[in-house]
């Protein structure tokens, strides 16, 4: 029987603020933020402080907007998935002959 484990509710608060800040095509103040995910201001704003020092937020002004640090995770797992279909295209063309 597989083990179950307690979820951490400020990661899903975070990732519920990058899932907004991603469907979101300009700059967003924390309280358009706080608004759309139903969390108090101040939550919010924590959140913003700790994922804008880790590169996933960007502040532009008083607005926020996603940064690069997802988009540069996102780069390298591409990375790799392509690396191991080179990988496997090399080897079926070895049995194929």
């Amino acid at each position: 029987m597989a083990q179950s484990y307690r979820k951490i509710e400020a990661v899903r608060k975070a990732a519920e603020i990058l899932k907004y800040l991603a469907n979101e095509k300009g700059i967003v103040n924390g309280s358009e933020i706080a608004k759309a995910v139903a969390l108090p201001m101040g939550t919010v704003m924590c959140h913003m402080a700790t994922l804008e020092e880790l590169g996933f937020v960007a502040r532009i002004g008083d607005g926020y907007k996603l940064g690069m640090g997802l988009a540069l995770m996102w780069a390298r797992v591409k990375s790799g998935l392509e690396g191991e279909r080179d990988r496997v295209e090399r080897d079926l063309q070895i049995i194929e002959g």
